[in-house]
């Protein structure tokens, strides 16, 4: 008898399932950990930012900071501060704040009732915007012709920041019209701006992907002989869609993930009192509990909407799912003879804008607080007096330069993981 190989052995102890939620785990655990071990690699005195966020006035005195130190168990180290950190979690307790000396663990979880509330809230907007995009595939595929998606308005509300489109809703809705209120969270009308903020980025998203999906449903044989046998054109629709909707349940899920990262900048925006503002106020004052309880509630909903994306998927797919027959819909769409028109004239104004405005300073205030727009000054000029087509220009560059190393990086690190299992 041969002896079994381990790849054998491995397949036999029927773990591969469980390799996504191992995967998840360690993920959390390893991000928890770093995070726990923040102060100390930051090579700032975890004490000195504790007493600046209490008192900006005392002095730092060496016998302050030994105070300090010993009242919140510093010297005990990064391990030991860590291990007793997770044993007080396990037992239901994530430790005081730094700053105020108030249970964590409450206020986290209040905040994060918050932050699934704009969640869901921004959830419908992105559904409601994928709607409106896929209606005119939908339309022409029932009536039978091949049409590519839209990509360009699917593209254009993606490349929308939350924080920016966040400002101009606040700006124009809140402040201009004051139809709705500014900031803060004490009724529905303070969710609308803030769930737009949020939901029309992740909707554009939505919106590109599912009409790819559904152009591609569209050309497969079934349509046409469900046409043929006088089925209802809503019928087709709703066939159509559960034909799609299996192959983009994973992105969907990691849509519904990226949605606490768009929450942060939302919240903050508004003064929403929600989990992602409340993180980002315990990193910026070192508060370690607040900022290890709040990326643990954090990865935890991520954990869960991705699980639940991948639930579906199966329920969907049912026996297909357990027997690895998987169908994937095959298009070939045919490039369009102008489909080059908007790419180009939008990459032609990008340069010229930059081209333009590279070689003027973005920091001067030389010109009078928002000075129109003239000649001299093409954009006019900022609350104060600094030139606005400078500032675009040099912002542009750094924001596509960061975007050019993230998604290298991000594409790296995508194909490592991806080919680990294989």
């Amino acid at each position: 008898m041969t002896t079994a190989t381990p790849l054998r052995l491995w397949r036999s102890l029927r773990i591969e399932p469980f390799i996504p939620l191992l995967s998840r785990l360690i993920t959390l655990a390893c991000v928890v950990v770093l995070v726990g071990l923040l102060p100390w690699l930051s090579g700032r005195d975890p004490a000195l930012s504790i007493l600046r966020a209490r008192s900006a006035e005392q002095e730092a005195t060496p016998e302050a900071l030994a105070a300090i130190r010993a009242q919140l168990g510093l010297d005990l180290g990064p391990v030991e501060k860590l291990q007793s950190w997770l044993m007080g979690l396990l037992q239901g307790d994530a430790g005081n704040s730094w700053i105020s000396g108030a249970p964590v663990l409450p206020g986290m979880l209040k905040s994060a009732q918050v932050s699934l509330t704009l969640m869901a809230f921004g959830m419908l907007v992105a559904v409601v915007t994928a709607t409106l995009i896929c209606v005119p595939v939908v339309r022409r595929g029932l009536n039978g012709q091949v049409s590519r998606s839209s990509g360009a308005m699917g593209a254009a509300l993606t490349a929308l920041p939350e924080f920016l489109l966040a400002s101009i809703l606040l700006v124009i809705f809140a402040a201009w019209l004051n139809w709705l209120p500014p900031y803060g969270w004490r009724g529905l009308s303070y969710a609308v701006l803030p769930a737009v903020a949020l939901g029309l980025p992740a909707g554009g998203l939505l919106g590109r992907l599912f009409s790819d999906g559904l152009a591609a449903t569209f050309t497969e044989r079934w349509v046409a002989t469900w046409n043929v046998a006088g089925f209802s054109r809503s019928r087709i629709t709703l066939a159509a869609l559960r034909r799609t909707l299996p192959s983009l349940m994973p992105q969907v899920g990691m849509v519904m993930v990226a949605l606490t990262g768009g929450a942060i900048a939302v919240e903050q925006v508004f003064s929403i009192p929600g989990l992602g503002r409340a993180t980002l106020g315990a990193a910026s004052a070192q508060d370690m509990p607040a900022l290890q309880t709040g990326i643990l509630i954090l990865l935890i909903i991520a954990i869960v909407l991705g699980s639940l994306a991948n639930i579906g998927r199966a329920l969907l797919l049912g026996r297909a799912f357990r027997l690895g027959a998987l169908p994937v819909a095959q298009h070939e769409q045919s490039v369009q003879r102008w489909a080059w028109v908007v790419p180009a004239i939008a990459i032609g104004l990008l340069v010229v804008l930059v081209a333009a405005g590279i070689g003027r300073d973005p920091f001067s205030s030389a010109f009078m607080r928002l000075q129109p727009p003239s000649l001299a000054l093409p954009l006019g000029a900022d609350g104060t007096g600094r030139d606005i087509l400078a500032r675009v220009a040099h912002g542009a560059l750094s924001t596509m330069g960061m975007a050019t190393v993230v998604v290298f990086f991000s594409l790296l690190l995508g194909l490592l993981i991806g080919l680990a299992p294989g």
